[in-house]
Parts: C-alpha cells; sequence; structure tokens
C-alpha cells in the first residue's frame, strides 16, 4: 500500500493559519515528546503543528488506510497500514545500528591488526561489568531512548539491558559467573572459523543475525499491539472503524504533545507527565 502525500493545495489551506501563530521561541529547545511529534507530522523545516493541521493529516492518513474505498477501515487495513510505516522506522533502525558496527569492532581492536583476540574481547569485558557495577542504579533505559529505537536493541550501558543481555536465571541480577559465561559463549559463537580471534566480518555477521531476531520479536510485538488498539478504537465493535473513532486517538496524542493547551505543538510544549500516551504515532 503506497501512502500518498497531502497534496500541495490541501496544504496550503491548512497550514495557512500557522503563519499567524506566535511562533516559539527560536532558542528553545522542545521537550522529547514535542520532538517525537514533530518529527513525524512537521512538513518542509517548520517547527510547530496546530491542530488543524495535524486533523487534516489524519484524514488524510485514514482515506489512504481505507484501501478498498468504502468510507471505514477494518482491521487488516488498519494493521498494514501501521506495519508499513513501522516497517519503515525499524529498518533505518537496523541500518543506523549496523552503521556503528566499524566503530565498536575498532574499539574493540586495541592493537589495530585487524582482528579482535580474546584478550581484547576479555578487557573489554571487564570494563563493562565495572561499568555495571558502578552505575546500574543509574542507567535505566528511559521512555525516550526506547521511542528513539524502535529495535529496541539490548545494551551494556543500561541496567535494563545487562539484564536482557546476561540474567540467565532471570532471578533480577546479573552475577559475575553468569556474565563470564554468556560472554565466552558469545565469543565462542561469532568465533565462526574457529581460529580464536574476531574479525570484522565475523562480527558483523553475529550482531547481523541479533538485529534480524530482535525485528522479528518487534515486529509481531507491534502487529499484536496494534489489533489490540483497533479492538479499543472500534467501540462499537463493528469491525469498521470510523473517521470519528480514529480521531478518538489522534486527540489524546497530539494534547499530549501540546502539553500547554494551546492548541500547537512546539517547543514552548512542556515534557508532558509520564503515564499520557505516546506521541510516535502508533495510533
Amino acid at each position: 500500500m503506497k501512502i500518498v502525500p497531502l497534496t500541495a493545495a490541501l496544504m496550503a489551506l491548512v497550514w495557512a493559519p500557522a503563519v499567524l501563530a506566535q511562533p516559539a521561541s527560536k532558542t528553545a529547545t522542545a521537550s522529547p515528546t514535542a520532538t517525537a511529534f514533530l518529527t513525524q507530522f512537521a512538513t518542509d523545516g517548520t517547527d510547530s503543528v496546530s491542530w488543524a493541521q495535524f486533523e487534516a493529516f489524519r484524514k488524510q492518513r485514514y482515506a489512504e488506510t481505507d484501501r478498498n474505498h468504502d468510507g471505514h477501515v477494518d482491521e487488516q487495513e488498519y494493521v498494514d497500514e501501521y506495519l508499513q510505516r513501522f516497517d519503515v522506522r525499524l529498518a533505518d533502525a537496523r541500518a543506523g545500528h549496523l552503521r556503528q558496527t566499524d566503530t565498536r569492532f575498532k574499539a574493540l581492536d586495541r592493537d589495530k591488526n585487524g582482528a579482535v583476540s580474546r584478550a581484547e574481547y576479555d578487557a573489554a569485558g571487564e570494563r563493562t561489568w565495572a561499568g555495571y557495577e558502578t552505575s546500574q542504579n543509574a542507567t535505566q533505559e528511559t521512555a525516550a531512548a526506547s521511542s528513539r529505537d524502535p529495535l529496541k536493541m539490548p545494551t551494556s550501558h543500561t541496567a535494563n539491558g545487562m539484564l536482557e543481555l546476561y540474567d540467565r536465571n532471570k532471578d533480577g541480577a546479573v552475577d559475575r559467573e553468569e556474565f563470564d559465561a554468556v560472554r565466552a559463549a558469545s565469543f565462542a559463537a561469532t568465533d565462526t572459523d574457529g581460529n580464536g580471534k574476531l574479525s570484522l566480518a565475523e562480527y558483523t555477521a553475529e550482531f547481523e543475525g541479533r538485529l534480524d531476531q530482535q525485528r522479528q520479536r518487534v515486529r509481531a510485538d507491534a502487529e499484536r499491539q496494534a489489533r489490540v488498539r483497533f479492538a479499543s478504537l472500534d467501540k462499537d465493535a463493528d469491525g469498521r472503524m470510523t473517521f470519528a473513532e480514529y480521531q478518538l486517538s489522534g486527540k489524546r496524542m497530539f494534547d499530549r504533545a501540546d502539553s500547554n493547551g494551546d492548541g500547537i505543538v512546539d517547543a514552548r510544549d512542556p515534557e508532558p507527565v509520564a503515564g499520557a500516551h505516546s506521541a510516535n504515532g502508533n495510533r
């Protein structure tokens, strides 16, 4: 399903009123929630989105989602449209992770001989463990960080990531024995030619495998959540979502980003309180 952008005429009519609105200070920094909202819905380098602009965008998206043009959106149409957008985010995130692979490999390869020895690998492990011991209470992943990475790849730089990577017995903690065992197994699995060191190709292939496994898990979870959202939005449970039902979630999304309630999302909106609905466009 191809998503068609708003026509120039529609954009001109809808976005014109925003010119009359008092602009946010150019020196102001938007909150994480406002930034996520503006990244998705602001166009042509603008730094604000009014309710009228957002509603026009939602009407266009609703029409595009209604593939059979019967005036309603059914569950499969809703899920397919969401997954199409989500797949783009996943692909971008995967590419971003892979771009960092060479940098991470070079950081491990301390003697710059083009391979990571077991000693170099273990030295990196010592640094990781030391960081975990001293800062595990201060490195919890935030909701904003999770939103930035739709793949939600676990990282040893956070306490949550350490648990996901190394907590084998799932007791909510990582001890040194677990940590060492997982790292030893990971080195052996990555060293596919068994020469006792890791090449860039081996290192990249192992990481790509984990990326793709994570993508499958995250995408399956996203599809399940999309079906739950559809059921929640389809208030009369007739299997067809009207625009009014669809826009209930849009209003919640806009209101969360427009935390000062002035009808415009921009840098003047402070970060909303925890627990409000997401502004990342899931609905």
